[in-house]
């Protein structure tokens, strides 16, 4: 009897250790979010397919996307985004283009909308 209360206590101690997967919070606010699906759409869908799935562009979530990205800043992709994107038209994105473009994409990836909105200076990584 005293060997199935020990076993009984370690299962639940040990369901106790097992958290779910919380989503952190982002450097964005949900008006900016709104704006960056609204952008994405605009401007990266065509090459980069409904919710940054993939197609003509690479994945903008999901293990080939982390495996170029995960670890590194948001805001070495924002730069890469100005420099290169769109394809047919680059540095044509404004910064508060961007900044909505780049929520969306945080989005992708797990994070949540926040109190603060993102900029160029945001201090955010990609999860590995």
């Amino acid at each position: 009897m005293r060997i199935q209360a020990m076993l009984a206590g370690l299962a639940v101690g040990a369901l106790g250790c097992v958290a779910p997967a919380v989503a952190a919070e982002g450097p964005f606010n949900q008006a900016q979010l709104d704006k960056g699906k609204s952008e994405y759409n605009t401007h990266c869908r065509t090459c980069h397919a409904a919710n940054g799935k993939g197609a003509l562009g690479p994945a903008l979530a999901g293990d080939k996307f982390k495996a170029k990205w995960g670890g590194k800043q948001v805001s070495e992709l924002r730069g890469y985004t100005y420099e290169y994107m769109p394809q047919t038209a680059p540095k044509s994105l404004t910064d508060e283009q961007l900044d909505s473009i780049m929520s969306f994409v945080l989005s992708l990836n797990g994070f949540t909308p926040g109190q603060t909105a993102y900029t160029k200076d945001a201090q955010a990584e990609f999860p590995k």
